[in-house]
């Protein structure tokens, strides 16, 4: 299967609400303690930015981790954006989160797509994903982010 074709899908249950969920997405304040420490800068509108800086006491500098720019806002339900990490060379990939409220539960499918042929990317998220929202989950029910131990 070529890599434009490749899709990661994850899904994961959360027992929050869909507006605790949003925030924890869409906030800095929330981002850096789930997303592997980066904090988001967004502009939640169709052609706004997003992006993932790098704080200048966990990578050395400050900058972009992962810059991208926003395709879709659905408040509390959905939202797109591009994916183009700095800490690698490839050209952006995609990323949908979906946000399905199931009573006192919500569903998150996050979806990784539109991978270059042959880029780096596909195999560097791979392994990342199921970390983040583990970290997310565990932060929006617990008030605590995962701290997963990182092989050197």
């Amino acid at each position: 299967m070529s890599a434009l074709k490749t899709k990661l899908v994850n899904v994961i249950y959360i027992r929050t609400s869909p507006r605790a969920l949003w925030k924890a997405l869409t906030q800095p304040q929330s981002t850096r303690q789930y997303y592997v420490g980066l904090e988001l800068r967004a502009e939640l509108k169709r052609g706004g930015r997003f992006d993932y800086m790098h704080r200048a006491e966990l990578h050395g500098r400050p900058g972009a981790g992962v810059e991208g720019v926003v395709i879709e806002v659905i408040p509390r339900k959905k939202l797109v954006h591009t994916f183009e990490p700095k800490f690698i060379e490839d050209k952006p990939s995609r990323v949908t989160y979906e946000i399905e409220p199931m009573g006192l539960v919500c569903k998150l499918t996050v979806t990784h797509d539109q991978f270059p042929e042959g880029g780096p990317t596909l195999e560097t998220v791979k392994e990342g994903w199921p970390e983040i929202l583990s970290s997310l989950k565990s932060l929006l029910e617990t008030g605590q982010a995962l701290a997963i131990p990182r092989n050197s």
